[in-house]
């Protein structure tokens, strides 16, 4: 048992050749009985083919429990979804619907000596601004991309630049949090909404989204949660800062300190939320300044195009609420980047996948169950 822990976790951190020699002097094994890199690599995908099916069977059990739920996770009768969940009222004061007065003081405080563009006033973002964390669901979506390994190819052929892309969840409530991995989106939310289920984390909750905005995560939300209950898609600012500042430093041009000014006032405009009049600031920039049209209006169109996920974020600061996906992309780092990135490393859709359900057992503090009792927990570390 202890070995077979022992090359669990160690496999997660280290690369199958460097695990496999320390694990022959740790374990004084030589000759014919030492590991090997190879039998390693089939140990580990053996291993988390195992928890992966074993995770999706307990995940239907309680997804074929759940009223108006399919064995997918995705709503097929509405009318049998509880009213806890479709219309949720959690015990603290989250239904208030002018939060306005609520935040009165961190508004003004905020609003002082800054003009009317940079303030907090989006009123329907105000609202859409959570009262108490702990009557809310915090959900962290990413994917990350590792290079696949062909199975096979023609003499003098080259490899093809084939992605295997591993999808990320990271759920925070206060009963604690939560990591969730597969290899396909469908496939991932499908053991979120059991999760969810199994924690009674929809029952009088608000679920609340953090995502870089990309069209296949907000599309899957949409597809599991959009006929169960209402929740909050958010755009995480570390990619609306990092996106905004490739398309102007493309579409600006003029002296370092001018394009610093222009760029700050736009951060201004965002942070407070107003999308709108940070649009029509891009609109009447100085043509002087302006390198490339396109980009500029490409700017423009992406500001238009994420508006409906616009969070106030100056406010949400705060109130030391959360901005963004970073526990997601902190879980996809040890998860799968840290270990499945490397130089020259390529992966099978088989082999990265299950040592990415291992590290996310590990990281939820699950391992030595699964090895001692074979059991899987949806339980929050």
């Amino acid at each position: 048992m202890l070995s077979e822990e022992l090359i669990c976790l160690m496999s997660t951190t280290a690369s199958y050749r460097k695990t496999s020699s320390i694990l022959n002097r740790v374990l004084h094994r030589q000759d014919s009985n030492t590991f090997k890199a190879s039998t390693l690599s089939d140990h580990i995908e053996s291993r988390g083919r195992m928890v992966g099916e074993k995770m999706h069977a307990i995940a239907r059990d309680i997804l074929c429990a759940a009223p108006g739920i399919s064995e997918d996770g995705i709503v097929e009768d509405e009318t049998l979804i509880p009213d806890s969940i479709k219309e949720p009222k959690p015990a603290n004061r989250n239904d208030k619907e002018d939060r306005s007065e609520f935040f009165h003081d961190i508004i003004e405080a905020y609003n002082a000596d800054r003009d009317e563009c940079d303030q907090i006033k989006n009123k329907a973002l105000i609202n859409d601004t959570e009262i108490d964390p702990d009557d809310c669901v915090y959900i962290s979506i990413d994917d990350v991309g590792v290079r696949h390994q062909k199975d096979s190819r023609k003499d003098g052929g080259s490899k093809t630049g084939k992605i295997v892309e591993n999808t990320v969840i990271h759920v925070q409530s206060r009963e604690g949090e939560y990591t969730i991995t597969d290899v396909g989106m469908k496939k991932t939310f499908t053991l979120l909404m059991a999760y969810l289920i199994s924690n009674n984390l929809l029952e009088n909750r608000h679920l609340y989204f953090f995502s870089d905005g990309a069209a296949n995560i907000r599309k899957s939300i949409e597809t599991f949660f959009k006929d169960l209950c209402p929740y909050k898609l958010m755009l995480d600012w570390y990619h609306l800062e990092k996106r905004m500042n490739e398309l102007c430093s493309m579409a600006l041009k003029g002296p370092k300190d001018i394009r610093h000014e222009m760029r700050y006032a736009l951060d201004c405009k965002l942070w407070a939320g107003n999308f709108e009049e940070a649009m029509t600031y891009l609109k009447e920039i100085d043509p002087k300044y302006v390198k490339n049209d396109m980009k500029l209006e490409e700017a423009v169109e992406y500001l238009e195009r994420k508006k409906p996920y616009a969070a106030c974020y100056a406010l949400r600061r705060n109130l030391h609420y959360r901005n963004s996906s970073n526990p997601a992309e902190k879980a996809n780092d040890i998860v799968v980047a840290r270990r499945q990135k490397h130089n020259g490393m390529s992966w099978s859709y088989e082999g990265s996948g299950a040592l990415a359900v291992i590290t996310a057992l590990s990281h939820n503090d699950k391992i030595e169950l699964w090895v001692s009792e074979h059991r899987i927990s949806f339980a929050p570390k």
